[in-house]
């Protein structure tokens, strides 16, 4: 048992997605690329042969509608793994398009090296575990944004929940305001509109992505 706990302990200290870059024995067989705003990495239907951790940028998971409209389900940000949830759950295939949201470099890693990874080391296992269960709670969270319905309250209670999820004095916004708008589902203008009076009101201050001074009792009362 002691080994385990001391496996743990590693594990919540280094994320998964750092890990594996650390991994000498199999980076060899990792490949780096890069995309391009808006550029179509893996149309829907295309067979998973790799993972891929995204080092920078967004990415984004989208399906079309019958009437051609798209609608994105997920983003993927800087040390996210994907397509894990498909992958681990049985499909062999993307069932939503992958697109670059913004100019993104992706870290490939073939599917049976990482799972000769998995299987050699229970640290990046346990590492792996805590990931997916924290990117879990982090779909939950935007998921129960939508019982909200003020788009303060839905900021509020993002913000609670990130921080419940990571204990630290601040909090990283994504990657632009118009991704957190989809996110919450709202307007970008309405989301950017309640963002600096939520500020001037002293829910928190914001430099950059960066929210910081958080006023955690009064964000609660909103909730």
């Amino acid at each position: 048992m002691r080994d385990f706990f001391t496996i743990s302990e590693n594990a919540c200290r280094v994320p998964f997605a750092d890990l594996c870059k650390r991994n000498e024995e199999y980076r060899t067989y990792f490949v780096r690329r890069t995309y391009e705003a808006s550029q179509c990495i893996h149309p829907q239907g295309t067979k998973i042969s790799c993972f891929g951790i995204v080092e920078s940028g967004i990415l984004k998971a989208v399906n079309n509608t019958i009437n051609g409209v798209e609608q994105c389900h997920s983003y993927f940000e800087a040390k996210d793994l994907f397509p894990e949830f498909l992958y681990f759950t049985g499909r062999k295939n993307y069932a939503y398009t992958l697109i670059a949201e913004k100019k993104s470099t992706v870290l490939w890693i073939p599917v049976h090296v990482l799972e000769e990874m998995l299987e050699k080391d229970q640290g990046l296992m346990y590492a792996l575990l805590l990931y997916v269960c924290q990117r879990g709670l982090k779909d939950q969270l935007y998921l129960n944004c939508l019982n909200y319905q003020t788009i303060r309250e839905r900021i509020a209670y993002w913000i609670v929940g990130l921080h419940n999820l990571s204990p630290v004095e601040s909090v990283l916004m994504p990657g632009s305001q118009l991704i957190l708008a989809n996110m919450l589902h709202v307007s970008r203008s309405s989301l950017n509109q309640e963002l600096k009076l939520m500020q001037r009101d002293g829910y928190f201050k914001i430099k950059g992505r960066e929210m910081y001074g958080l006023d955690e009792e009064k964000l609660n009362a909103l909730l």
